[in-house]
């Protein structure tokens, strides 16, 4: 969590800020989606109201981002997912969260491009030799 307090976020850019606030709400939406999946899995009845509520402050956080990328479509069947009791369209729209975020590269982990190590040209031009 972001510490407001501290005098080192004062030099870091808000963009950055607001990237961390993103990812530590993603993270308590998972903390949230695993206590659900352990309750399920010992056959105790779950509630789904914290991980409902936890995407829903993501989805609040990344709103107007996805507004600009999603079609009409896209945009309304998150907002309708959201008011859903079932598992499986809370987890859809999880995906579709993670595709977004996936998408604008702030949780995207294979940066570098695919290269042939059989092509010889394509290696160094990617390593920019």
């Amino acid at each position: 969590m972001v510490d407001f307090n501290n005098d080192a976020t004062i030099g870091t850019p808000a963009v950055d800020v607001v990237r961390i606030l993103i990812l530590q709400r993603r993270s308590d939406l998972f903390e949230a989606l695993e206590q659900y999946n352990k309750q399920e899995i010992r056959g105790i009845q779950c509630d789904l109201a914290v991980v409902r509520s936890r995407l829903i402050s993501l989805f609040y956080e990344l709103q107007s981002g996805l507004k600009r990328r999603s079609t009409v479509e896209e945009y309304n069947s998150i907002v309708e997912g959201l008011k859903s009791d079932k598992i499986d369209d809370v987890k859809k729209i999880i995906s579709k969260v993670n595709h977004y975020l996936d998408e604008i590269r702030l949780i995207r982990l294979d940066n570098k491009p695919h290269v042939d190590k059989n092509n010889w040209e394509a290696v160094n031009s990617a390593n920019d030799y």
